[in-house]
């Protein structure tokens, strides 16, 4: 089972971009790779895992 999450459903208007992964670290792990793009630091990025994480899984879709 893929797991995908869409930038546009995340909050960014604009970005097409889809994650992909096997299971919900992967997927969060090759979300993080767009971290500059979104103008986010290692730092940001965690904090907003940390403070917003079940938003971010009802958003996570099973393919």
């Amino acid at each position: 089972m893929t797991l995908s999450l869409n930038c546009k459903d995340a909050g960014d208007p604009v970005c097409t971009h889809t994650m992909y992964g096997e299971t919900e670290e992967e997927l969060l792990q090759n979300a993080k790779k767009g971290l500059e793009v979104h103008g986010y630091t290692e730092q940001s990025w965690n904090e907003e895992i940390a403070k917003n994480a079940d938003h971010f899984r009802k958003l996570i879709k099973t393919s």
